[in-house]
């Protein structure tokens, strides 16, 4: 067993501290984070490798705390060093810090999905509320001659009501005020964030400045407003695959522009850019647009807090839900809309809709809707139809653009449903039998947009002390993520498991008996080993699929060995990738992503449809007897090793892509059919290409014949602790 680890703080020696191995809150590439006994507002971060570079840089900021930051625990909107730590022979180890518990990473309050889960009733006005907050603390440390440089969404919490504190301070970019030539540079930062004026150039060579933060900022409070969305997220028009999200940054193609033409349509999931208040819509514009030609155009962080506050003052409660805030200036409720549009799933739950736990569901939009009186009926007969009908639209393969004509096809139903006509009717049948008329017609929209963007992935936080859950206690118990987990579940009857999911029954729907499904089993797993029962749930990717009461029963008797939180057993979110069959079912999750987490999009508006239909002489991974088996597991793992990028490795820097290629009938990576679908980093990327070209396979089959299979696998990267 480890050997306890004794260190004492600068301003306390030589009394000391004892830091027990095995308590570790995070570790990371570059440190760990211990507890401290006898002081619970405390974390130690201990460093790997510590560097005098380093201990100059803390020790300026430990000596030059901007001004009106308090170092008290919680409540300090920096996690600011509050003192150095030495070992007995005076080298430095590391840095005490402030805990900082109660609150969630911001990205987990504007992503709707999340939110709804974690904390059902932060409204838009709180994250007005929280982006002014965040503006005053870019502020704050702009004035005291700071620059944050690695501006992200996972170094940025956020309590329930709206306080802002910013963690990871000590990668801060840190001038010498005695010596204003002297700067200790922060050497990371993520290209989504950077910009353009700065791409291509390493970090750890360039003195940044605050309008770099400026750019930085504004991502952050577009996707605080815009419901998690990108700003430079989008439709792309042209030819080939989507540029990434970097490129579009270096070209400037922000779909909002004023200029024409704008090269880039807004994303579909994002609500419209008027729903934004018109002081704050005309400083993204700046930021963005003229920024982009001139970095200095872009508001400085004092002016982003003003703007935020006048835009808070301006909210108004919607008659039908006080959750929904919109701005005076707005004719209608855009988030009764939304709701609407995305069949119930209000991103602002009411109060009455959270405390009966139907938040997270596709019922109710509002107060009304959420709590049908006798006098405001509901109708549900069409529900089963809307949904047919969405599956219909998202893998329609004639000339009709689906998504386009479920979008006609809703319009049409509002205006005869206003007239009076097809009272009877539910939106599924119309939408339905609209899909059929249109498709007949030939596509409406003949404009050639149909290059959709990938999901941007959903960032892994770094690791560091973790914020506890949400104050408001949700109706369902707070259940982890299984990438904040110290040891992930284990499935301790695979054989059970994949008998309870051989009694699903197929719903017809003209597919071939003979075809697979692909199901996903969604669940929590509780402190006992256990499945909750009130949050099982099966998506289907390729077919829909029913739960009879005797294959939900055998799904539930199944027993994992729970996951782990500081050693101690915790609920966890479960999701598991079966493949079906008439008589039996695969569990999947050696080929496809176990447990991925947070859904990547934004919104859960359209099913998850797995790999995109195929084209060509590739069979679907799926659809094939025999899937392809990676053959040279160890050799791949030792190539991550060698292809890991040395600089986001030095950085302590990990990350994912998403890889698509073809194994031919041989077993082989054909190198030129490789595609990176999506990646947390460009180095990511080209390595995982790199990685990928050495995988060898064993075939997939039909029949017993070997065929060229296209397949999408996942890539971590990943430090050793």
């Amino acid at each position: 067993m480890a050997e306890p680890i004794r260190v004492c703080s600068d301003s306390h020696r030589p009394s000391d501290l004892t830091l027990i191995p095995g308590t570790e809150l995070g570790v990371g590439g570059q440190a760990a984070v211990y507890p401290v006994p006898g002081a619970e507002d405390r974390v130690a971060k201990v460093y790997h490798r510590p560097t005098g570079e380093l201990e100059l840089k803390l020790h300026l900021m430990w000596a030059n705390r901007p001004a009106g930051d308090s170092p008290g625990a919680g409540g300090a909107a920096l996690a600011w060093p509050l003192d150095l730590l030495r070992d007995p022979a005076g080298r430095l180890v590391g840095v005490l810090l402030p805990r900082v518990d109660g609150k969630l990473r911001v990205f987990e309050l504007y992503n709707p999905a999340t939110r709804r889960e974690r904390s059902p009733l932060f409204h838009y006005a709180l994250l007005h509320r929280a982006a002014r907050n965040l503006a005053a603390v870019f502020h704050k440390l702009h004035e005291a001659g700071y620059v944050v440089g690695d501006v992200n969404e996972s170094n940025v919490l956020v309590g329930e009501d709206g306080r802002v504190t910013l963690i990871d301070t000590d990668s801060f970019q840190v001038r010498d005020p005695a010596s204003p030539g002297t700067v200790y540079r922060c050497p990371v930062g993520r290209p989504e964030f950077t910009p353009p004026e700065l791409r291509g150039r390493s970090f750890a060579e360039v003195d940044r400045s605050p309008e770099h933060d400026r750019f930085g900022l504004g991502v952050l409070v577009f996707q605080m407003l815009m419901e998690g969305t990108h700003p430079f997220a989008g439709r792309y028009p042209g030819p080939g695959e989507p540029p990434p999200v970097e490129e579009r940054i270096a070209a400037g193609h922000f779909p909002y522009a004023r200029r024409e033409p704008v090269l880039v349509r807004p994303a579909r999931t994002a609500p419209p850019f008027d729903v934004l208040h018109p002081g704050l819509r005309e400083l993204l514009l700046r930021c963005f647009e003229d920024g982009h030609r001139d970095p200095s155009a872009r508001p400085h962080a004092a002016e982003w807090r003003e703007a935020l506050a006048e835009a808070e003052e301006a909210l108004v409660a919607c008659a039908d839900n006080e959750q929904h805030r919109f701005g005076r200036h707005l004719d209608a409720c855009p988030w009764c809309e939304r709701a609407r549009l995305l069949g119930g799933r209000d991103p602002f739950p009411s109060r009455q809709a959270a405390a009966r736990g139907v938040h997270s569901g596709g019922a109710g939009v509002g107060d009304r809707t959420a709590d049908p009186t006798p006098s405001q009926p509901t109708t549900t007969h069409g529900n089963g139809s809307l949904w047919l009908a969405l599956l219909v639209a998202v893998f329609w393969d004639g000339s009709l653009s689906g998504m386009k004509g479920l979008v006609l096809c809703y319009l049409l139903y509002r205006g005869w449903h206003a007239m009076g006509g097809l009272a009877g009717a539910g939106l599924g049948e119309v939408v339905l039998i609209g899909l059929t008329v249109l498709s007949l017609l030939g596509d409406p929209f003949p404009d050639g947009d149909r290059h959709e963007d990938s999901p941007d992935p959903v960032e892994v936080p770094a690791p560091g002390p973790l914020p506890g859950p949400s104050q408001t206690t949700p109706p369902v118990p707070f259940a982890y993520d299984v990438r904040a987990l110290d040891r992930k579940p284990e499935l301790l009857e695979p054989e059970r498991l994949a008998a309870g999911v051989a009694g699903l029954r197929r719903v017809p729907t003209g597919r071939p008996d003979s075809l697979p499904v692909l199901v996903k089993l969604s669940f929590t797993v509780d402190e006992a080993g256990r499945i909750d029962p009130s949050t099982l749930s099966v998506d289907s990717w390729s077919g829909s699929m029913d739960l009879p009461q005797s294959a939900k029963a055998a799904i539930l008797a199944v027993r994992f060995r729970p996951g782990e939180f500081r050693g101690t057993p915790v609920r966890t979110e479960v999701r598991i990738p079966v493949r079906w069959r008439d008589g039996g079912a695969e569990i999947l999750s050696d080929l496809l992503p176990w447990n991925p987490g947070v859904d990547s999009l934004p919104w859960e508006m359209l099913p998850d449809p797995g790999d995109p239909l195929l084209s060509g002489d590739e069979a679907d991974a799926a659809l094939t007897e025999e899937l392809p088996v990676l053959l040279n597991r160890d050799e791949v793992a030792a190539a991550l090793q060698e292809l890991y990028p040395p600089v986001l490795r030095d950085a302590g820097i990990t990350g994912e892509a998403q890889v698509r290629f073809v194994v031919d009938a041989k077993g082989s990576v054909d190198p030129n059919r490789v595609t990176i679908v999506s990646a947390t980093h460009r180095e990511f990327a080209a390595a995982s290409a790199a990685a990928t070209a050495r995988m060898r396979f064993s075939p997939a089959r039909i029949g017993g014949k070997a065929v060229p299979t296209q397949v999408t696998l996942p890539i971590t990267w990943m430090l050793e602790r």
